[in-house]
C-alpha cells in the first residue's frame, strides 16, 4: 500500500464524509528527497496559495509526488498539472508523466481514485505527458464492489467466492494473513471479510495494519469467524471491523450485511 492514503488520509476522509471536490494530481519523481518535497511546498504554495489550499506527500517506494487541491474539479486540476509540470521539469525533478483526476467527477469514492490511481502510475510514461484518469458516471455505477475474502478454509472460500461473484461482486481470495497483507497493500478494496484463525499473520493482526495503514474508514472490515466470546467481538470492533459473523452462517444474511457496508 502506497504511503501516500495514510498520508492525505485525514483530508480523504474529511471529502467522503462532506461530498466536497478535490483535485488529484500525481507525478512520476525519481530521487525525490525530503528537501525536495518541501522545496516544491513552499514554490506552489507561493505561486498558487491564493487561488486553493494544497497539500503534499511524497511516496519514495513508488517515486511518486501526491498533490491533493481542496475543491477544484477536474478542468482546474488539468490547468494547474500544467504548471506544476513545468516547475518539475524546470528543477529537473520529473522522470515521467502525471496523472490527474477529480473527486467526485471520476470516481464515487476519493480513497478508492487515490488507490487505483497510483496502481496506474506503474506504466511507463512520455516524459510531461499529463494523462486523466476519469470513469463516467455510467461505468461507475457499473464497477462491481472489490472484496478480498481472507480464511484458510477452502470450502468458505470457494463457497464465498462463487455465491458472492453470482450477487455481482469482485472477489479475490487470500488463504492466509500474511497473504492478505500482501493482496491488501497491492489493490484496493471496498471490503475486508476476515477470519480471527488465520495462519502465519492473525485476523487481529491483519486488521490492526489495516489500521496503521490508515485505511478502516476507506476498505471496510468483516469478520467471519467461529470465535463467539465477547472479548474476541470488542477486539474485532476495537481494531477497526464493523461487522462481525459467527459460524455457521446464512449466506443470505451474509450478502444483505455485505451490501450494506458496501453501499
Amino acid at each position: 500500500m502506497s504511503n501516500l492514503v495514510p498520508a492525505f488520509y485525514e483530508w480523504l476522509s474529511k471529502m467522503e464524509e462532506n461530498r466536497m471536490a478535490c483535485g488529484v494530481i500525481l507525478a512520476s519523481c525519481k530521487n525525490f528527497s525530503a528537501e525536495s518535497l518541501e522545496l516544491v511546498k513552499r514554490d506552489m504554495e507561493a505561486q498558487l496559495a491564493d487561488t486553493m489550499t494544497m497539500h503534499f506527500a511524497h511516496d519514495k517506494s513508488k517515486n511518486i509526488l501526491g498533490i491533493l487541491l481542496e475543491q477544484k474539479k477536474l478542468a482546474d486540476t488539468h490547468f494547474y498539472a500544467l504548471q506544476v509540470k513545468d516547475y518539475l521539469l524546470g528543477r529537473k525533478l520529473l522522470t515521467g508523466g502525471l496523472l490527474i483526476a477529480s473527486f467526485p467527477e471520476s470516481s464515487r469514492s476519493s480513497a478508492q481514485m487515490l488507490m487505483r490511481m497510483i496502481q496506474e502510475m506503474k506504466d511507463a510514461s512520455e516524459l510531461g505527458s499529463i494523462t486523466v484518469y476519469e470513469q463516467h458516471a455510467a461505468n461507475r455505477e457499473q464497477e462491481p464492489a472489490s472484496i478480498l475474502l481472507v480464511n484458510q478454509d477452502e470450502t468458505v472460500n470457494e463457497f464465498l467466492r462463487i455465491y458472492l461473484q453470482r450477487k455481482g461482486y469482485q472477489v479475490t481470495v487470500a488463504h492466509d494473513g500474511m497473504d492478505g497483507m500482501e493482496k491488501f497493500r497491492e489493490a484496493a478494496y471496498d471490503l475486508v471479510i476476515t477470519d480471527l484463525n488465520l495462519p502465519v499473520v492473525s485476523g487481529y493482526q491483519l486488521m490492526e495494519k489495516i489500521r496503521h495503514l490508515g485505511q478502516e474508514a476507506m476498505s471496510k472490515i468483516m469478520v467471519l469467524t467461529d470465535k463467539r466470546l465477547e472479548e474476541d467481538v470488542q477486539k474485532s470492533f476495537a481494531l477497526g471491523a464493523s461487522d462481525y459473523i459467527t459460524k455457521p452462517f446464512s449466506p443470505v444474511e451474509l450478502e444483505a450485511r455485505v451490501k450494506r457496508l458496501i453501499s
